[in-house]
């Protein structure tokens, strides 16, 4: 992508805009298009964006200056995931009175959130962008209005509904909600809260059925399956026609001579494969006879060595909430950790765990107010539960829960009484 800037400025800032050719043939579908893996969304496109196309473009136009380098464009989402950072500890930091320290250090130091932020991934824009919403939220529902505010939340609320619609755009709603029921002097303002975040839910739940012909749950299970279709590994094929998935052994293809990732399939060979016309069917070649035609690589992946699946076995929605829950949470733990990172996982698991019933005994018990507490928690465990139902992977939903993670954490700050603490631990040492 950064060297069609170099070919052809102009197509390049279509590309930076959204407004290239992407039809077959064209000049951008043969300059590019052939020559990436990434740039294809699939299927994905048929209910709400998860684009890769946004971290392409970013990164693109960062190439001008990372001269190829892989750690420069790291640096920059180290940069891109602290700036995100620093807004939600903005949008926030008034909860934490005499906390503040704690609370930013929690932000930065959470060990996957650090971890996932400082690679070519989606977590350091995602943690930007999602930084920019709650504060731009703050600022627009807070503030009288002002056009500056709203400028800044238009594109905000664009790139939400692209770059993982289901942590930005749900928080867009879930703290736009939280910031007008917070700043009322109603009463009873959790259960308000709950309420209103319920009806909007439905609300959503009804147009997605409206618009897309498709509820949230079954989205979330379609997405389930696509994904459980990618941990059974394979060699994964494309030519204009069709996308195929060859079981994963390289002696099933062979690579076409002078051409670099490009292969046919051998005969005798059984695939998996889906049209273009109609990518949502499955469908089998038991034996393969046409082994002229020529593919291009799009990867080759192994089996996937964590696969879960949550839905399997059970349609009592119920259970599967649990499951979700259980898997997001709790999975690895330390009885059946496999490896180092499992078990260092099985510890942040742990922590977050304490977390859980340090919230919950906090809003059993405190009498400070309890809202914020609740938008934390109930937000980090809607999400958890959301990736569990459609992440079939624990590799993967470590990545994916990172960013709501934290919430569950400062959820339990809250509640922590920080001064009291310190102050005994002062007076114990000062009296021996």
């Amino acid at each position: 992508m950064n060297n069609l800037a170099y070919i052809n400025f102009p197509e390049y800032l279509k590309m930076l805009v959204g407004l290239q050719d992407d039809s077959q043939g064209s000049f951008f579908f043969k300059t590019c298009i052939d020559t990436t893996y990434n740039w294809d969304n699939g299927p994905v496109k048929d209910f709400l964006y998860n684009d890769n196309r946004i971290v392409i473009r970013i990164h693109s136009l960062l190439h001008f200056i990372a001269f190829g380098s892989y750690f420069v464009h790291a640096l920059f989402s180290c940069f891109f995931s602290f700036i995100g950072l620093f807004f939600i500890y903005r949008a926030f930091r008034e909860y934490f009175q005499g906390k503040e320290k704690v609370f930013f250090l929690i932000l930065c130091l959470f060990p996957t959130l650090w971890l996932y932020t400082g690679g070519l991934l989606k977590e350091g824009l995602t943690i930007l962008f999602l930084g920019l919403i709650l504060f731009s939220l703050k600022k627009l529902l807070q503030e009288r209005i002002q056009i500056k505010n709203i400028l800044l939340f238009i594109p905000l609320l664009f790139i939400s509904l692209l770059l993982k619609p289901y942590i930005l755009f749900y928080a867009l709603l879930f703290f736009g909600l939280f910031q007008l029921i917070s700043r009322t002097s109603l009463k009873f303002k959790s259960l308000i809260f709950i309420g209103s975040l319920i009806s909007t839910v439905i609300l959503v739940n009804f147009a997605a059925i409206a618009i897309k012909k498709k509820s949230l749950l079954q989205a979330a299970y379609q997405r389930e399956k696509e994904f459980m279709d990618l941990s059974t590994g394979g060699i994964f094929l494309l030519d204009s026609v069709k996308f195929v998935r060859v079981p994963y052994d390289t002696n099933l293809v062979e690579r076409v001579f002078n051409k670099p990732d490009s292969y046919r399939i051998k005969k005798g060979v059984h695939y998996t494969y889906w049209e273009h016309t109609h990518q949502q069917d499955t469908l089998y070649c038991a034996y393969n006879t046409n082994s002229a035609s020529t593919y291009s690589l799009v990867y080759i992946l192994p089996k996937a060595g964590s696969t879960i699946n949550v839905i399997q076995g059970s349609s009592n929605f119920p259970v599967i909430i649990a499951r979700s829950f259980y898997y997001t949470m709790l999975h690895p733990f330390f009885y059946n950790a496999k490896s180092a990172m499992q078990l260092f996982a099985s510890f942040e698991n742990l922590f977050l765990i304490v977390c859980v019933i340090i919230s919950f005994i906090g809003l059993l018990i405190s009498k400070s107010e309890k809202l914020p507490a609740i938008a934390f928690i109930l937000f980090g465990i809607s999400l958890f539960i959301m990736i569990g139902i459609s992440t079939p992977n624990s590799g993967a939903i470590m990545r994916y829960r990172s960013p709501a993670a934290v919430f569950i954490i400062i959820s339990a700050l809250y509640f922590i009484p920080l001064k009291k603490l310190s102050a005994g631990f002062l007076k114990k040492h000062a009296g021996q």
